[in-house]
């Protein structure tokens, strides 16, 4: 009896050790670049990033400006644009790894293009001379023309107030259709 016990526990640890190892491999075989794991580089971490591009080198290698952050895209990195071409104005997916203040791109998908209207929350940091002119809001300059509708029912459109702008991109300007003062400054 003792003999059969050995035996079955030996055969329950073997098929145990079979389904984990099988298990195991089947967790691998998905996509290894998920955000937040660990990549096969104890500093490196895979993650995703979404965001607006402000900025591209010309021939599209080299360093991309994504909503502040600098994107390493390489002549491997796949870029898909079934959405839109990847230019100034385009909201993109990146995927990719960080490695200290470095992100280096393996993806880019395009997921809006850079003609759609958009709209740009934030904080007014600084503004032109006058009332038309480059306005800077998130780190980001927007272009107000006199075209630009500025609705200041909330307060006015100065600097700490926070706002929703409205507007397209325009080669590397965002230009302001409408501004909306949603809170006044503190």
């Amino acid at each position: 009896m003792e003999e059969i016990m050995t035996k079955l526990i030996i055969t329950m640890a073997m098929g145990l050790l079979v389904m984990l190892s099988a298990a195991g491999g089947a967790f691998a075989s998905g996509d290894e670049r998920q955000a937040g794991r660990k990549s096969d580089h104890d500093d490196q971490y895979r993650s995703k990033i979404y965001g607006t591009i402000q900025n591209i080198p010309n021939g599209m290698t080299g360093i991309w400006k994504v909503d502040g952050k600098e994107i390493n895209v390489t002549k491997t990195t796949i870029i898909k644009e079934k959405h839109g071409k990847a230019e100034v104005g385009a909201y993109i997916e990146v995927n990719g790894t960080a490695t200290g203040n470095t992100f280096n791109a393996y993806k880019v998908e395009v997921k809006r293009g850079s003609k759609e209207i958009r709209k740009i929350y934030g904080t007014i940091e600084s503004l032109s001379a006058g009332k038309y002119g480059t306005w800077i809001v998130n780190r980001e300059a927007i272009l107000v023309k006199e075209g630009t509708f500025i609705r200041e029912k909330y307060g006015k459109a100065e600097v700490g107030a926070y706002v929703e702008i409205e507007g397209i991109y325009s080669g590397n300007a965002f230009v302001a259709r409408s501004i909306e003062v949603k809170r006044a400054k503190k």
